[in-house]
């Protein structure tokens, strides 16, 4: 909210809740299958998240600038503008993320997921 009274009166950290973590997907997701939930879940787990404290965004391809409330972390299994960096965290506007292969990709892919953890090590 940009209320300059409403800023005044609730200056503390409390009234402002940080956006949650988003994590990106190319899909619907009533079409992610059960192996690809199982595999995201796992995923979130390993940095202390889950499906019900993130936000998942469906978008076919991956464009952080048509967000309206951006987050501070986000975790993209979407396909992304070419030249960017996979397995990495980026700093883009005051957002960290990680790019990622698609979760169908990642299932039977070990050397990717082990790649990823150490990426979400890092933005975590």
């Amino acid at each position: 909210m940009s209320d300059p009274v409403f800023e005044s009166l609730y200056a503390e950290e409390l009234y402002h809740p940080a956006p949650k973590p988003a994590v990106v997907i190319a899909t619907k997701w009533d079409k992610i299958t059960v192996p690809e939930r199982e595999l995201l879940s796992k995923i979130l787990g390993s940095v202390k998240l889950s499906l019900e404290s993130v936000r998942v965004v469906e978008q076919t391809q991956f464009n952080l600038s048509t967000w309206i409330e951006k987050p501070k972390k986000v975790i993209c299994f979407s396909p992304a503008q070419s030249g960017l960096a996979r397995h990495e965290v980026i700093e883009v506007e005051g957002t960290s993320l990680v790019l990622s292969n698609s979760l169908a990709d990642l299932i039977p892919d070990d050397v990717t997921k082990r790649k990823l953890w150490l990426a979400l090590k890092q933005l975590f």
